[in-house]
């Protein structure tokens, strides 16, 4: 796969492996109308716009976020369309094929970053996961498909509101530290009124002693990442 250049901020939110491992996850059998929620420096996007033809667009709160990301997309070469916006409020005229996010899932309560950049990036007061969900639900296809990550502890919740939005999970990933830790990550494949069973693959364990294992290290030279300085 082509390198990607990806521009961040040196002292802001910057992405993650969580990021990538949902980006193995999503594949590459997609085509069509394509949304990145919470889309910071375009990462998730632009991977899933390497591998698959699709017509990707980004939308993130933070119009710094929309800066870099549209610097990334002409560094890259990867044409994307990118919206400064609250998707809690987002009502797109033009429905989406998919949805792919890595939304931001930790709770207000946890002791919050004092950088505000990070702060909005990762706790849920600023996109909970209903809003989230509504939101997706609203601006989806009538057979629309989502791909996201999550706090695999809210698996109960998740649930609850795909059976509220009439949406249903066909596709989980369970991601662990460690061999004998539980899951701290879920990904999911959610489609719109489907009444697919839901599979559960096998799950990614990302370390192996003290070094990554086999698996997360397939997925980071999958990915081929570069990280550079936005300045």
């Amino acid at each position: 796969m082509d390198q990607l250049e990806l521009y961040q901020l040196k002292d802001g939110y910057r992405y993650n492996s969580d990021t990538l491992f949902l980006y193995d996850f999503i594949g590459n059998k997609l085509k069509g109308e394509i949304l990145d929620v919470g889309c910071g420096c375009g990462i998730l996007g632009f991977l899933v716009a390497r591998d698959n033809k699709i017509s990707l667009s980004g939308i993130d709160i933070e119009p710094l976020n929309i800066e870099i990301s549209r610097h990334n997309s002409r560094i890259n070469g990867i044409k994307a369309n990118f919206i400064v916006g609250d998707f809690a409020e987002f009502r797109s005229e033009v429905k989406f094929d998919f949805i792919i996010s890595n939304p931001p899932f930790y709770h207000a309560n946890v002791i919050k970053s004092q950088n505000s950049h990070i702060a909005r990036s990762r706790y849920s007061n600023s996109l909970n996961l209903e809003q989230f969900l509504a939101s997706c639900n609203r601006n989806l296809k009538p057979k629309g498909v989502l791909y996201f990550c999550y706090d695999a502890k809210q698996i109960r919740e998740i649930f609850a509101l795909f059976d509220k939005f009439k949406m249903n999970a066909t596709k989980l990933k369970f991601i662990h530290s460690k061999h004998n830790q539980s899951a701290k990550l879920v990904l999911i494949e959610s489609k719109k009124s489907s009444r697919s069973m839901c599979e559960v693959v096998p799950p990614l364990v990302v370390f192996d002693k003290d070094e990554f294992s086999i698996g997360a290290k397939e997925i980071f030279k999958k990915a081929n990442t570069i990280s550079k300085v936005y300045e």
